[in-house]
């Protein structure tokens, strides 16, 4: 699978895998909403779905992202696209399981929901890494 010129490129490692969710949630999953006491802000709304909520959880635990409800379905980016190296690189990023990150990969790649040229590519490739 070829990528467009114009897309960044991922490489298969923990942080590549971070970096492609982060930039898929960011583009294709936060949306503009009406909150009830701030207005209008942006949130990534995992919807309660299963892949979604995955993509979430090692977004929230690496540090991209901030839950602000109680039942950890709406969420908002701590940071900007040009900031997300950083976070990717940062401590809490690089204390998540590697398998966790790639199972994140793999089920937000399964077609249920949308997902990136670059998560497509990454999933197929974890699905092809023989596991030890």
């Amino acid at each position: 699978m070829d990528f467009p010129p114009w897309l960044p490129k991922s490489d298969y490692s923990k942080r590549g895998m971070l970096l492609e969710l982060a930039r898929c949630i960011f583009e294709m999953h936060y949306r503009e909403e009406i909150h009830a006491v701030r207005g209008p802000i942006r949130t990534f709304d995992n919807m309660c779905n299963g892949d979604l909520e995955r993509a979430a959880s090692v977004l929230q635990m690496s540090g991209f992202i901030q839950y602000i409800d109680d039942i950890g379905r709406r969420s908002v980016f701590l940071c900007e696209p040009y900031e997300f190296e950083g976070v990717a690189d940062s401590k809490m990023a690089n204390e998540i399981d590697a398998e966790i990150v790639r199972e994140a990969v793999i089920r937000l790649a399964n077609g249920n929901v949308r997902s990136s040229l670059g998560i497509q590519k990454l999933a197929k490739e974890a699905t092809n890494e023989p596991r030890s």
